[in-house]
């Protein structure tokens, strides 16, 4: 038994140092060696300031939750000015088409989900009880900057898509 363990801790000990001088190896590497293709986004980064360009396509911009309401037809548009217009399929984008609103849908879906208690029942007792309040508190940890929007709404789907082509995202 005591082979067997001995023998054992010399093949993980082996394997572990073959993992380190693996990684190490890796990391000795550059862009530059031909291996760019491993890291398509590398050579975006030096740049990115100057390839993203932010405008709006109306006059009017939403600012912040409590103008949500009153603008309307507003639209966020990011381009990518790549002369390649290279597309990158280590870019993985899910989008979910279930959010309403009030305008297109009747009512806020989910947008004013169920707050969602702590586990321990004594902590909980000092969180607030119920549900979201759109549009100013929305089930969501970031704030859209279009505000709360309905997946059905043309204008929206529009800006959405036009985010993503710019974000050159290849899985959608």
């Amino acid at each position: 038994m005591a082979r067997l363990r001995k023998k054992a801790c010399v093949a993980l000990f082996l394997f572990t140092l073959f993992i380190f001088g693996t990684m190490m190896g890796l990391r000795t590497l550059k862009p530059s060696d031909g291996f760019s293709d491993l890291a398509p986004g590398l050579k975006l980064l030096p740049v990115a300031a100057e390839r993203m360009d932010r405008r709006s396509v109306s006059s009017e911009v939403v600012v912040s939750p409590i103008h949500v309401h009153a603008i309307t037809n507003s639209k966020v548009v990011y381009t990518n000015s790549s002369p390649e217009g290279d597309i990158y399929y280590d870019v993985h984008i899910f989008y979910y088409t279930w959010f309403g609103t009030p305008k297109l849908d009747g009512k806020y879906i989910h947008w004013d989900h169920v707050l969602v208690p702590h586990w321990d029942p004594k902590i909980a007792a000092s969180y607030p009880k119920g549900r979201h309040t759109p549009p100013e508190d929305i089930g969501s940890s970031f704030y859209p900057e279009l505000g709360p929007y309905s997946s059905r709404d043309p204008d929206i789907l529009e800006s959405h898509m036009e985010q993503l082509k710019a974000a050159a995202a290849g899985i959608v």
